[in-house]
């Protein structure tokens, strides 16, 4: 009994050793290194070792390579790129350009390894997603005031269909009296082309009477780009036009103003998770213009980093800067502020 249960063991351990070394890379100067391809770059492949991790090995001094790592990838070969799911590759010799790489298509032979770039696997996203944040701030001695904040985002995807949704709510005070009250809420509609392109439709409305602009409606549309660079910066572009109610202070005349515009939009959203740290930096930004008036404009934008604390808890830190380039009377072009909050993401 004793004796078949050391065979097994070493029949396992075989087995594994089998399993960790099916990949092996040749360099020039003739070593030999066991592991499993992570991904051909432009100038280089990066190579995990059973023995010394993740390496980055420069393409011009690989002899050969064998590894069943399955990888999406780029060839341009003959002056025409391509892009393949579901590749696994064998370079049998460099120098007579004999790299066969098989992919759910089938086998393509003839490839020379400087031509073929593997595309990063990126998880699906999650069918459903959001986080909401706390903002308290509380001053006491000479002055007394407070500062309360609140913020849900979510979006949820249905096929092709992505939903966004946001909620914001602020208020400050300060010796009792309210100085600040904001309300916002925004919904989105996009409709996805494909990986990068899509359309959208898109409702909002905006609530503050200590405000350049008491209270706005916007209903538009437009079209949309988002794209992940190589540096894992995710860009979400979009442009469009969209139908503004907007309602200003009783300052501007005995009963204020009500404007009805179409408007120009510019959105831009980038978040940008922090090489070698768990750090995201994000810069997000609303522009409208008016379309016969285009020196009236509002910008929005916030500005800032997201720090995870544990389990979907985290800690924001950000600038958000709101500006209108004709005020009512009495009020000013900008508003500038300093946010830190906590929050919690599912």
């Amino acid at each position: 009994m004793i004796k078949a249960l050391k065979l097994f063991i070493l029949i396992c351990f075989f087995l594994q050793s089998l399993a960790v070394s099916a990949g092996k890379i040749t360099l020039k100067n003739g070593d030999i290194i066991h592991g499993e391809l992570q991904a051909i770059q432009k100038d280089n492949i990066v190579w995990s070792s059973n023995i010394f991790g993740d390496i980055t090995l420069p393409k011009n001094q690989v002899t050969q390579l064998t590894s069943s790592t399955v990888l999406p990838i780029n060839t341009n070969s003959h002056e025409q790129a391509t892009t393949t799911t579901n590749c696994s590759f064998e370079l049998k010799n460099e120098l007579e350009d004999q790299m066969s790489v098989l992919c759910d298509t089938g086998e393509q032979k003839g490839l020379a390894l400087k031509d073929v770039v593997t595309i990063k696997a990126r998880p699906a996203p999650p069918p459903f997603k959001g986080d909401v944040k706390f903002g308290y701030n509380q001053k006491s001695g000479n002055t007394d005031s407070e500062e309360r904040d609140v913020a849900i985002s979510a979006q949820w995807i249905q096929q092709q269909f992505r939903h966004e949704l946001g909620l914001a709510a602020e208020s400050d005070s300060s010796e009792g009296n309210v100085t600040d009250e904001k309300y916002t809420a925004d919904y989105q509609l996009n409709y996805d082309f494909d990986d990068h392109w899509f359309t959208y439709g898109q409702v909002k409305y905006e609530k503050n009477r200590f405000s350049a602009i008491e209270e706005q409606y916007q209903v538009g549309t437009g079209i949309g780009h988002k794209l992940i660079l190589d540096n894992e910066l995710h860009i979400n572009a979009q442009l469009g036009t969209t139908y503004l109610s907007t309602k200003r202070p009783s300052s501007d005349s005995d009963n204020g103003s009500n404007d009805k515009d179409i408007a120009g939009r510019w959105t831009l959203k980038l978040d940008w998770p922090i090489p070698n740290s768990n750090i995201t930096a994000f810069h997000h930004h609303e522009l409208l213009w008016i379309a016969d008036a285009i020196d009236d404009n509002q910008l929005e934008s916030s500005t800032g980093i997201k720090i995870p604390l544990f389990g979907g808890i985290f800690s924001e830190l950000r600038y958000d800067f709101d500006h209108v380039s004709e005020p009512a009377s009495e009020q000013q072009h900008a508003d500038h502020e300093w946010v830190i909050s906590v929050g919690y993401k599912w």
